[in-house]
């Protein structure tokens, strides 16, 4: 079904994950719009669904190719109605994709992302972690690994475990070499070095992050989902705990439930850094707590939505409202104030009010992980009814989503056997 052109505007959004599914559906709870999705190929989570039109456009890695699909879809999109169109991007390599091609994409679309410079002088690890320590936020012992560096230094810098990981997101999409993760953890030299060296012959040229291992298990991860006005002045900051994570090796780390809640320091901290930086629009800082000193060390910023943001939108706070209201104008927004949802801190920004439960697994496997303390919170909010899972949607009623549904939950269940969480 083609975009209606009584549509007041389209979100147009690269990707086929489900936080491509997720923002598709935000927008259309929101204003009852649908989404252009363009995937490299069409899969089970964004096929089928009443808020996306699916325009799959095969492989990404030709930019130039990318943004002419864009260029074209836009004509089409605008051919008989002149209407404004958003673009965004679900992957670091997307966002990184319209930063870098954005004097030509902004021509026919509204980006709601900062500048190229501003993303790489935060996105990137390496210099995110050099702002941590201007700012004096807590945050890992790291250092940063290129070819040149000397390996005998490099492996004697840290006690072991060591955790690595790609300082660009976006360049690491293209390392082919066997063994590779999201995420490693490192036990000892001979690990480190039967590591780097595979990296090395990957072709991946940008910096390798070696970082200090702070204990503790996925209960201990949090996350904050901040926006900023096109002024640069962050507004809210949306707090997460995180109650289990993913760990196949292609999807470790991302999270699989999250509790809601309040954090007056991480909200202030990510504030504080992304004003200077001049952001705009949403950024997404993953952090986690140190048993050994309380507190709260950041590991990263994602120029974008997390792929599991929904737990915002369940809390009661939809960003695809930020989106609209901020980049289009209040006149495309005429929707209730979503005050209820949030709270004024001494953090100086907005935070989310009501306690809820994100999860996109089946509550009977849920409820085997849930011995934690945080977990323990995620039982009394899964009793209460208060947890939202993005695919379960009532407005979707194509039945063969609600079969992708079924073979999800299994799917899930045959992972957890398979990559059970570590212990700790």
């Amino acid at each position: 079904m083609a975009i209606e052109e009584t549509q007041p505007f389209v979100p147009v959004i690269l990707g086929g994950d489900i936080g491509t599914y997720t923002l598709a559906r935000e927008f259309y709870e929101a204003y009852g719009v649908r989404s252009v999705v363009l995937p490299a190929a069409g899969n089970g989570v964004i096929e089928h669904s009443v808020a996306i039109e699916l325009r799959p456009i095969g492989s990404m890695a030709d930019e130039d190719s990318v943004v002419s699909a864009l260029i074209e879809l836009a004509a089409e999109l605008t051919a008989n109605t002149a209407r404004p169109l958003m673009l965004f991007g679900s992957l670091d390599f997307h966002i990184m994709l319209i930063a870098k091609h954005r004097e030509q994409l902004e021509a026919h679309f509204v980006i709601p992302y900062p500048e190229l410079e501003i993303i790489e002088a935060a996105a990137l690890k390496e210099n995110f972690y050099a702002l941590a320590e201007k700012f004096e936020i807590a945050h890992p012992r790291t250092t940063v690994y290129y070819p040149s560096n000397d390996l005998e230094l490099m492996a004697k810098e840290f006690t072991y475990p060591v955790i690595g990981k790609p300082s660009s997101s976006a360049d690491w999409i293209a390392a082919k070499f066997e063994g590779k993760q999201k995420i490693h953890t490192i036990n000892n030299r001979d690990d480190l070095e039967t590591l780097l060296s595979k990296i090395d012959a990957s072709g991946y040229a940008s910096g390798y992050v070696l970082q200090e291992y702070v204990p503790g298990g996925d209960d201990a991860m949090r996350l904050c989902t901040y926006f900023a006005t096109k002024e640069g002045k962050v507004i809210f900051a949306g707090y997460g705990e995180v109650v289990i994570e993913e760990h196949a090796p292609l999807v470790l780390g991302n999270s699989a439930a999250i509790v809601t809640g309040q954090n007056d320091q991480m909200a202030a901290d990510g504030a504080r850094m992304l004003e200077e930086l001049g952001w705009r629009g949403i950024a997404m800082i993953d952090a986690k707590f140190d048993r050994r000193d309380n507190t709260v060390k950041f590991f990263e910023i994602n120029p974008r939505l997390g792929r599991n943001h929904f737990y915002l939108t369940a809390a009661g706070v939809n960003p695809a409202r930020f989106y609209v209201t901020e980049f289009l104008g209040p006149e495309f927004d005429s929707g209730d104030p979503q005050t209820d949802a949030v709270m004024e801190t001494p953090a100086g920004v907005l935070q989310l009010r009501r306690e809820h439960l994100f999860t996109v697994l089946p509550h009977h496997l849920l409820g085997r992980f849930l011995g934690s303390a945080t977990g323990k919170k995620a039982a009394a909010l899964l009793k209460a009814g208060k947890v939202s899972n993005p695919l379960k949607f009532a407005a979707e009623k194509h039945p063969r989503r609600k079969a992708y549904l079924v073979l999800n939950a299994i799917n899930h269940y045959r992972k957890y056997k398979k990559f059970p969480p570590r212990e700790q």
